[in-house]
Parts: structure tokens; sequence; C-alpha cells
């Protein structure tokens, strides 16, 4: 008995659907027009996501071999003097 209206259920469902897709075929031109914007819009956003990829690796690139190399003796000296400078505080206060 339950198969028999599921089944009923069904085919009173596909009887409602067919004038929708029937309906749906007649504006397939204007989706096909949305479809192909949203891939254009795709690869635009793909090209200049790459784009910013190879502009951060070449700054990566530059940040090791130029920035680090003047700024990691700057960094350890700050470092040094910062440690320096607290054990100095805590030798007062001990």
């Amino acid at each position: 008995m339950q198969r028999k209206q599921i089944l009923v259920a069904l085919l009173l469902l596909i009887r409602a659907c067919v004038p929708i897709v029937a309906q749906e075929s007649e504006e397939s031109e204007e989706s096909e027009g949305w479809l192909q914007q949203a891939g254009d819009i795709y690869r635009t956003a793909k090209a200049e996501a790459h784009k910013i990829e190879v502009v951060l690796g070449l700054a990566g690139a530059f940040y090791e071999e130029h920035v680090k190399l003047l700024a990691g003796n700057y960094t350890d000296w700050a470092s040094a003097s910062t440690s320096s400078f607290w054990k100095q505080v805590k030798a007062q206060f001990t």
C-alpha cells in the first residue's frame, strides 16, 4: 500500500514539473547568457589571482635576497639590546 502511495506521489510530481521544465527551456537563451557572464567573471578573477600570486612570489624573493640581509643585522641587534636591558632590570629588582 505504501509503495502505491509513493508511486502516485511521484507521478503527480512529474506531472507538475513538466510545465516548469517547458517554461525553463524557453528561457534557456537568457540563462546561457548568465552562464557565459559567470564563466567570464570566473576566468577574469582567476587571472587576477594568478597575477597577485606572481607579485607575492617576486616580493618574497626580493625580501629574502635584499631586505632580510640588511634587516637581519638590525633585528639581531635590537633583540640583543632588549634582552640585555631586561636582564639589567631584573638584576636591579632581585
